[in-house]
């Protein structure tokens, strides 16, 4: 009935289940954040996370301290990200 009166109270069910580790999502959320692409660039990280953690179906606890861990990475801080960037890379070079 809600769903005809244009009224929806069920809770967000996302058939998307993160499956990579929590920093590697953390990493992403704040990459989106620095680049102002959320919001106009005015999205607080506790609400990206937040957000993330409900479409992800995942939970990812202190993120703060999880910057803290990639802040303190020696050889590489944006693992996650480079990573990506070859993924990428390799699939646009796939389809040419």
């Amino acid at each position: 009935i809600n769903r005809i009166e244009g009224v929806d109270d069920a809770p967000f069910e996302s058939p998307i289940t993160w499956t990579g580790t929590k920093v590697s999502l953390v990493e992403l959320i704040y990459a989106l954040q620095a680049s102002g692409a959320l919001n106009n660039g005015d999205a607080e990280i506790r609400l990206i996370a937040t957000n993330f953690e409900k479409f992800f179906n995942v939970s990812l606890g202190q993120i703060y301290r999880s910057f803290q861990e990639i802040q303190l990475r020696k050889k590489n801080q944006t693992v996650f990200l480079d990573e990506m960037k070859q993924f990428l890379i390799k699939r646009l070079e796939a389809n040419q």
